[in-house]
């Protein structure tokens, strides 16, 4: 049973700047090291968002949870994201 994580709020990022912005969002792994990240997206910069490679960038307390994009795909203000954990 995949144990799904929550949040408030995050960013996809092109090197160290904001490509998407979203609020709430749940991650569901796959297996030990990918999985399914889903938010709402709350600002999207196109042209960063089309630049590779891009980060998923989440706070974890004192800390951030950071997972490499491999897919990504947006229907309406819904961004679906496959990641690898870094």
């Amino acid at each position: 049973m995949a144990i799904t994580a929550k949040g408030l709020a995050g960013e996809v990022r092109w090197v160290y700047l904001p490509a998407v912005t979203f609020g709430p969002w749940s991650f569901v792994p796959s297996d030990g090291k990918t999985g399914t990240l889903t938010a709402q997206i709350v600002s999207v910069d196109e042209f960063r968002m089309q630049q590779r490679p891009l980060v998923v960038v989440v706070p974890a307390g004192r800390a951030e949870w950071r997972w490499s994009v491999t897919d990504l795909q947006i229907s309406g203000t819904t961004l679906t994201a496959s990641v690898v954990r870094l």
